[in-house]
């Protein structure tokens, strides 16, 4: 299968081309309705409240740097189609294709074990053993050869804990060093794997990024301190020529997004892209099944899937045996390459100190389910594993080919910090709650003025018992700052409600507030071309580097009917969008939720009355021409002007005329719907 603009290309076939030597094979999903996905027609374009605050020194650091520019920019199709038909993957993924590779054993328990580092090794800074690279790359060169010795074919840097935010938890001078930290780091790693490689057998250097001690989530640190600290990580390993980023042990969903976005930005200074330099990415699930904050391995899988990352996998926090259920997910579900990386059982204290019981073979054994029976590409030890672990492990490989495995695609949908939610509901509509929102609710308003956060939660709560699967916020009111008043919201939000989140503002900034403080996949509401292209010009980009889904409104630059109210202007007008989003953008068509705009039928003027049955049409054309696309309505506009009583039977009645035609989502009052059975056909 030709390489469109994402990585997913690189690791998977279609149903019709089950012949491509990357061996991974989409079975096709089912819609709602019975039909089969259309997965090889569909455009899946990847790649392409706490009170502390971080130390003044790395803000004094950022302050260096301009934060400006922290998006995935577009690519243009024909330098795509171009780079698609003469580029090469990096070595990394080409290996990644034709066998399977193994990862390196844990830097910290081989630390342990030396017998030759000293105290005045650490330089006054116990526990950075980061700088041990710059006192003692003797020591670093030896341990990464005791692994590569036994087999393994890939080693990580040592560098988990260098970026700015932790340098600055120790002192100004290791801020200062962070690039060269991670331009050494590499170096040395690169030493180590030129002694044992061969033209046969090459040996890989991944830049090891580990989550730093501070939650963004949580508002431990900022987005904008966080991306700058990994972004200047990424330098310094790109510096030290490394093969791949490593972003591991990742606790918390939208650090993983910051990480990924900052390796993106150090890739595109230097004119390359994560074609040349893979991004992978490791999640750690602790022993109650999900990540720190909470995540699922679902929420992981759906929040990441559009961000331009070659492969996920799990390590630390657990031994092989209870990652097992989610290793199978991950295998099942995650179209590209998939690593494990667990620690040698679960920590026991001896002594006072935690020890890790399961030996080499006991360890490898356990994991070979992985390899036999789930076709993980990359397998490696973490805490309490050394060299005869990684030995084991290379024995069990032994060589292996790389593995097929059939994926099934995630549905279409979006998630909270926590969990997923489908877009396509199987007994319902994916019901969006209409009163989180300045503009539609008089008592979300005066909180939001009062600056009443605490109520706002309480209310967000109120709309979920109603029945609500997302909630609609949007913050834009006249006389207030809609970035600050978002950010206030939405990292609350984040946090306290399991629910996703669709961030709905007319600005740009309001938006990018919410989706830096949500950990999850959202929507965002919303697109159009009233201006021409210049809305999805502001949008798109930050829906490519959030992995966000869109909800686009049938409104194009026409001076007299830009709004579309009959059927074909809003076929039109979406088909236009439609060609935009996936076209110019990358952006995968499942993400995108039509909007063709309800107008009310109760203004007394008798062309008003043939609105509803416009936009009924016009619901099923667009549903006919695009399948895989959602469509939402703003419901209560249909019935705006009636008496309370008359706008709940109208709006129900509409309501189920439209799911008829093809709606598959709705902004509504839930609790104010009645059931189509409990209203008089008179």
């Amino acid at each position: 299968m030709e390489r469109l603009r994402g990585l997913e290309k690189i690791a998977i076939t279609s149903p019709d081309d089950h012949a491509s030597n990357f061996g991974f094979t989409i079975v096709p999903g089912r819609r709602s309705d019975g039909s089969a996905d259309q997965i090889s027609e569909r455009s899946i374009h990847r790649l392409t409240h706490s009170s502390i605050h971080p130390d003044e020194r790395l803000k004094a650091a950022s302050k260096r740097r301009s934060l400006s520019s922290d998006l995935i920019e577009p690519p243009t199709p024909p330098e795509v189609a171009e780079r698609s038909r003469n580029m090469a993957t990096s070595p990394l993924l080409d290996a990644l294709t034709r066998r399977i590779l193994v990862l390196d054993g844990a830097m910290g328990t081989s630390l342990q074990s030396c017998r030759d580092c000293r105290t005045e090794d650490w330089l006054g800074r116990e526990n950075c053993s980061e700088i041990l690279t710059k006192s003692r790359p003797d020591m670093i060169q030896r341990i990464h050869e005791t692994f590569l010795e036994v087999g393994a074919d890939c080693i990580e840097s040592n560098t988990f804990g260098a970026n700015l935010l932790v340098g600055a938890e120790f002192d100004e001078e290791v801020v200062a060093m962070t690039r060269e930290l991670n331009r050494e780091g590499v170096e040395i790693a690169r030493a180590a794997c030129d002694r044992h490689a061969t033209p046969d057998r090459p040996r890989f250097v991944l830049g090891s990024m580990g989550p730093g001690t501070k939650l963004v989530s949580l508002g431990q640190t900022e987005w904008d301190l966080m991306l700058r600290s990994y972004e200047e990580q990424a330098e310094g390993l790109l510096d030290g020529g490394v093969d791949a980023f490593l972003i591991e042990t990742c606790q918390d969903l939208l650090q993983v997004r910051c990480a990924v976005n900052a390796c993106v930005k150090a890739l595109e200074a230097r004119g390359r892209d994560a074609f040349d330099v893979p991004i992978m990415v490791s999640i750690t699930i602790e022993t109650t099944g999900t990540m720190l904050l909470g995540s699922d391995i679902a929420s992981a899988v759906n929040a990441l899937r559009m961000l331009p990352i070659a492969s996920l996998g799990l390590n630390c926090a657990t031994g092989p045996v209870e990652m097992t259920s989610h290793v199978e997910y991950l295998c099942r579900h995650w179209d590209r390459f998939v690593s494990v990386v667990p620690n040698a059982g679960l920590p026991v204290l001896v002594d006072g100190e935690a020890s890790y019981p399961l030996q080499p073979r006991p360890f490898a054994e356990a994991t070979r389910r992985f390899i036999a029976d789930q076709g993980v590409n990359l397998i490696g030890g973490c805490c309490g594993t050394t060299p005869e672990h990684v030995a084991e492990l290379v024995k069990m490989v032994d060589g292996r080919p790389a593995p097929k495995r059939e994926i099934v695609p995630l549905e279409s949908g979006c998630s909270s910090l926590y969990g997923f939610t489908e877009f396509q509901q199987d007994n319902s509509f994916l019901i969006v709650a209409e009163r989180t929102n300045a503009n539609g609710s008089r008592k979300f308003k005066r909180l939001l003025d009062a600056e009443d956060w605490d109520a706002l939660v309480s209310m967000g709560r109120e709309e979920l018992r109603g029945g609500s699967h997302l909630l609609d916020v949007c913050v834009d009111f006249v006389g207030r700052d809609g970035a600050r008043d978002m950010a206030e919201v939405a990292s609350r939000y984040a946090t306290s409600l399991n629910a996703p989140i669709m961030i709905d503002s007319t600005e740009a900034a309001t938006i990018e507030a919410g989706l830096k403080r949500l950990g999850g996949k959202c929507v965002v509401n919303s697109i159009n071309l009233e201006d021409g292209e210049r809305r999805l010009d502001e949008i798109c980009p930050l829906l490519k580097a959030h992995g966000a889904a869109c909800v686009a409104l049938t409104i194009d630059e026409d001076p007299q009917a830009g709004m579309a109210k009959t059927a074909g202007r809003k076929l039109e007008i979406a088909a236009r969008i439609h060609d935009l989003f996936t076209g110019k953008w990358g952006l995968d068509e499942r993400d995108l939720l039509f909007d063709p705009l309800t107008f009310t039928i109760a203004t007394g003027v008798e062309e008003d009355r043939a609105l509803g049955h416009e936009t009924l049409e016009g619901i099923r054309l667009i549903a006919e021409r695009f399948p895989q696309c959602g469509i939402l309505l703003g419901l209560s506009n249909i019935s705006f002007g009636l008496r309370a009583p008359a706008r709940a039977v109208l709006n129900s009645v509409f309501l189920d005329h439209a799911r008829a035609r093809g709606l598959t989502a709705a902004i509504v009052h839930a609790s104010k719907i009645l059931p189509r059975t409990k209203i008089d056909e008179e």
